[in-house]
């Protein structure tokens, strides 16, 4: 907005550029977010609000949460100074700002619960069964319902996100299959919240979600620059999607806030996401993932975010069937990790965890150029 008002006030088009609006939001939600994290930091500290139970003695507090809640505030006001409202930009907002806010009361609860255990009114065990202040079943519902909402909203209100669906490794000209409308809602609506449940999942471990996350939007900021623009998108033999470049400058909002979290949690961690950072990231990822029609190119380029998410899934329902387990625990990385305390080769749970983190980092940014490649040039 505030980019608008220099491009129309001065004549000047690099204010009107999208790729100069990226640009713009992503440095300055970086250097927003390195100016407030550290007093964020501090004000939490001093209300106590560990993402760990106290050890006592002469052991350093665990980190802090949760960042999700400076990162909405950050991604919200960096936001407004370049992006250009149309309909992708607001369906995209409001699945980012109400997944924040159930993610949000549940990291609330879990505050109100650990104090609550430090008073021995609750136990530890107990403190697992209550920590989220919404129920995984409730939560689930809120997903589908405020996601079948703004697929049905974003079905009738964008023309093109029409129900054509983009297939890997072939042209639109050759093979550009059209979903019907009971299935392409309730596959919108499934993606979103599986993908904000991945996200969530992975969020276990510090930082562990970030670089991932990073990557996909990496990915969808580069094919929606391409599809807005009919002549690379003629010539790359991908959809045309108009429009869809106003996406960029909150793409780079999102990933400025993400980088300045990765410079305060670099080990050890200081303050982590919570779920009212990982829910509405994983929504926003989502939803962008099926705006830019590339929801085939999911499960390559967000693959660490649904391998969580299904190994949830499988050893839910495994141990309903048979009271055995397929992994060691779920999520997964949780499976990794068991396995490498197992087998004794490694100094700490330090390292275990960093060893984890970095290998899933790696994954990422490979799977990321795998899928631009098979986006952009095997077709």
């Amino acid at each position: 907005m505030l980019l608008d008002y220099l491009y129309q006030t001065t004549g000047v088009y690099l204010f009107y550029g999208r790729i100069f609006a990226t640009s713009v939001t992503t440095v300055f939600s970086f250097a927003l977010a390195m100016l407030l994290f550290p007093p964020y930091i501090r004000f939490l500290r001093g209300l106590n609000v560990s993402s760990e139970f106290e050890k006592g003695g002469t052991a350093q507090p665990g980190p802090v949460m949760p960042a999700g809640i400076l990162f909405f505030f950050i991604v919200i006001a960096t936001t407004l100074i370049a992006v250009r409202i149309n309909p992708y930009v607001t369906s995209a907002l409001i699945i980012y700002c109400f997944f924040s806010i159930i993610g949000a009361v549940d990291d609330v609860a879990k505050v109100i619960n650990q104090r609550k255990v430090a008073r021995g009114e609750l136990s530890k065990q107990d403190y697992q069964y209550k920590a989220d202040g919404i129920s995984s079943s409730l939560r689930l519902t809120l997903y589908l319902v405020i996601s079948f909402g703004v697929a049905l909203l974003a079905y009738k209100y964008i023309p093109n996100i029409n129900k054509s669906i983009n297939i890997p490794l072939l042209s639109i000209n050759r093979f550009y299959p059209s979903f019907p409308v009971w299935l392409f809602i309730p596959f919108m609506t499934l993606t979103i919240a599986v993908m904000a449940n991945g996200v969530n999942f992975t969020d276990g471990f510090d930082t562990l979600a970030t670089v991932p996350a990073i990557c996909s939007l990496a990915f969808l900021g580069i094919i929606s620059f391409v599809s807005s623009n009919s002549v690379w998108s003629s010539y790359l033999l991908i959809p045309f999607i108009p429009g869809l470049q106003e996406i960029l400058p909150l793409i780079g909002a999102v990933i400025g806030t993400l980088l300045a979290y990765l410079w305060y949690n670099a080990p050890p961690s200081t303050i982590i996401m919570g779920d009212s950072g990982s829910v509405g990231l994983g929504g926003f990822i989502g939803i962008l993932f099926i705006f830019s029609k590339s929801e085939f190119y999911l499960p390559i380029v967000a693959f660490i975010f649904l391998l969580e998410f299904v190994s949830v899934f499988m050893q839910m329902g495994y141990f309903k069937l048979t009271k055995k387990r397929i992994f060691r625990c779920a999520p997964i990385h949780h499976h990794f990790q068991f396995g490498m305390r197992a087998a004794g080769k490694y100094a700490s749970e330090f390292h275990i965890k960093s060893k984890v983190m970095w290998r899933f980092h790696i994954t990422s940014v490979v799977l990321l150029i795998v899928g631009l490649v098979l986006f952009l040039k095997i077709r």
